[in-house]
């Protein structure tokens, strides 16, 4: 559903626009694009359309969080930080500056959001070129022994 790299700018008040064509897969899901974003680590942030999200918070819910402090964190950092965002009618969807104060682009203007399947991702455009870069010097052979171990083909 979701695929591509857009380059994006954030406004002074947090706002950012989402792309033509990541609009158009999200209205196939509902008449309200409401999307659910949240955070796993300080990288970037993650959209989720709402049908998909309810998907992702159940299995947060089922983790074994019992004695388990990492879990409980992992789960209370993701579940707590999760904010239902609503694009206006210019099509822009405003960050929590809270939720922008956690991850590293909180300073940038620049980011980029990227399509991953069932859900959108917007990275501080230095890191995301920054990750590209690592994956694209990787060794092909170190590369190609990992997906051997996978069902993967292409």
């Amino acid at each position: 559903m979701f695929n591509g790299v857009q380059e994006l700018s954030i406004d002074h008040k947090g706002r950012l626009a989402i792309p033509a064509k990541f609009r158009e897969s999200l209205l196939k899901f509902m008449p309200a694009a409401v999307l659910c974003t949240t955070l796993k680590d300080r990288t970037h942030l993650l959209l989720y359309p709402e049908p998909n999200w309810v998907g992702v918070r159940d299995q947060l819910m089922n983790l074994p969080t019992t004695g388990n402090r990492i879990l409980q964190q992992f789960q209370q950092l993701v579940l707590g930080n999760m904010e239902k965002l609503e694009p206006d009618a210019a099509g822009r969807i405003l960050i929590p500056s809270r939720l922008r104060s956690l991850v590293e682009f909180s300073q940038e203007k620049e980011v980029v959001m990227v399509g991953r399947a069932d859900r959108l991702e917007v990275w501080g455009k230095a890191r995301w070129d920054q990750e590209t870069k690592a994956i694209l010097d990787m060794d092909p052979e170190t590369l190609e022994a990992e997906l051997s171990r996978t069902d993967l083909r292409i």
